[in-house]
């Protein structure tokens, strides 16, 4: 009895409780203006001038890149691609160079699914295939900042934006490109980086499909001048290892 009474009280006291700190929370506080931030403060760091210091310098220096590449929107060619590029820095914030990839043969996984539909009968290697891309690449470098997984561990990171213009080679005509993309440099040390782009090109190309029976096994292959001619667009992802000099 005393227990189931005591049990009362408490839940009384708490429903007051309750009701005054709604009812506090109601009002309108107003505190004198002296007593309101007047300024805005600056975060304090330990190491104030290893936070202001860029530690990867790269006006005045050439990076030499390697890459594989890899084609995201391509239908029948093999999406791979292995690249070389070379770039100068005339600054912090611009970067201009070349760079070469050189296409694998064969068809893409996609392809070669159709290929082995029975109801087809396909043989799409009678397409024209691309076989390299060579393009002058700018490079703006938009922001650079420093990222840390670890105490110990500080990657400097790049961001920037890129616009190419170049050519690329089919087994037998020579197309006008274009690119666009964004890219990042994660850099382990003050010389060595990963490179990361992802661009989309546009240059026109043949269409690798004729109608009737041309491209079915078994016929003859196909003159290249009888597949039509448009605007191509293709996404690429580049994977590469970037070294500053």
């Amino acid at each position: 009895m005393l227990k189931n009474g005591f049990k009362a009280v408490m839940i009384i006291v708490l429903a007051l409780l309750l009701h005054k700190a709604a009812f506090a929370a109601s009002e309108v506080v107003e505190l004198p203006p002296e007593e309101l931030a007047q300024e805005s403060v600056l975060p304090v760091f330990d190491k104030p001038v290893s936070v202001k210091n860029r530690n990867v310098v790269t006006a005045g220096k050439f990076d030499v890149d390697v890459f594989y590449g890899y084609a995201m929107t391509e239908p029948i060619a093999n999406v791979s691609k292995l690249g070389l590029g070379v770039y100068y820095n005339w600054s912090e914030e611009h970067a201009i160079g070349l760079f070469f990839a050189n296409n694998m043969s064969g068809l893409s996984d996609y392809a070669k699914q159709i290929e082995k539909t029975p109801a087809t009968h396909l043989d799409l290697s009678k397409a024209p295939m691309p076989k390299n891309t060579i393009m002058a690449d700018y490079n703006l470098k938009a922001f650079y900042g420093k990222m840390s997984i670890t105490k110990s561990l500080v990657f400097n990171t790049v961001l920037y934006g890129s616009g190419s213009l170049g050519v690329v080679q089919y087994e037998h005509k020579t197309y006008p490109a274009v690119a666009v993309g964004l890219g990042q440099k994660f850099y382990f040390n003050r010389d060595w980086a990963l490179r990361f782009d992802l661009r989309l090109y546009a240059n026109q190309g043949p269409v690798p499909f004729l109608g009737g029976s041309k491209m079915h096994e078994g016929t003859p292959k196909p003159s290249f001048d009888e597949f039509q001619e448009r605007v191509l667009y293709t996404t690429n992802l580049d994977i590469g290892l970037s070294y500053l000099f």
